[in-house]
């Protein structure tokens, strides 16, 4: 009987040892499942977020792709745009080109009759000189027409009344050298003064004001260097120059 209550006992003992083992185990297996579940949810947290982000900058790219095509095909209008303005600009050239060629040659048709007496023409950079026999020139700081001036002026103003139709701007020019502070005169008006006794002498030889205009430019067209005496009489002058306006200098009746 004694030896049945021992094995009895030793068996309560032994079951009692395995139930304590096991409910230890059961309870990390429990907060490792807990632990595994939060991580599961922590990473699809993430992945979930990161596919957010995902969505969000393939958004922004196809926004980004479909400004920058706007940009592109608004750079190839303007770039076509810019290429047509260039073709019309050359095709200006080009016109101005043919109108100074046909303008030479009706200013030479003009003033052909009158070679003889020392009316010739000079292109200078595009630009139509009516050039007398004698320069039109003057002495350092005068306004005053010479008796040689008023002679090439005179061949001047028989092509003018015989060409009725022909306009000139008389450009007056002066040498570097200035006026004293406080004259209340300088080269600008100097040079406009030249140009002036120019057509006044022609009005006076019976050349219509209609045909005239004048222009000062003082100092600042040099045709030669103002360092030496030379150069400084040849800026003290005044030139003709047909129809300035390239707009057709004959109109026709």
């Amino acid at each position: 009987m004694r030896l049945i209550v021992k094995l009895l006992i030793l068996t309560l003992a032994v079951g009692s040892i395995q139930s304590c083992v096991s409910k230890k185990k059961y309870d990390e297996l429990v907060a490792a499942k807990a632990a595994t579940d939060q991580a599961l949810a922590e990473t699809q947290m993430n992945l979930k977020k990161l596919q957010d982000e995902k969505n969000a900058l393939a958004a922004e790219f196809e926004a980004e792709k479909t400004r920058l095509n706007g940009e592109l095909g608004k750079i190839n209008s303007e770039l076509t745009a810019t290429k047509g303005q260039i073709a019309q600009v050359q095709e200006k050239l080009n016109m101005t080109q043919s109108e100074l060629n046909a303008l030479r040659a009706q200013i030479d048709g003009i003033f052909a009759t009158y070679k003889d007496s020392g009316l010739t023409l000079e292109d200078r950079d595009g630009r139509l000189y009516v050039m007398t026999s004698k320069g039109v020139n003057y002495k350092s700081g005068s306004k005053k027409l010479s008796r040689d001036q008023r002679n090439a002026l005179d061949e001047l103003a028989v092509a003018l009344k015989k060409s009725p139709n022909a306009q000139i701007l008389v450009e007056g020019h002066t040498d570097s050298k200035q006026y004293p502070k406080g004259s209340g005169y300088n080269n600008w008006d100097l040079s406009l003064d030249r140009a002036k006794e120019v057509v006044k002498y022609l009005t006076k030889k019976g050349v219509s004001a209609k045909q005239l205009t004048i222009a000062g430019k003082g100092e600042n067209l040099p045709a030669g260097d103002n360092s030496t005496s030379e150069g400084r009489a040849k800026n003290r002058r005044t030139e003709i120059v047909p129809n300035p306006n390239l707009g057709g200098m004959m109109k026709k009746d």
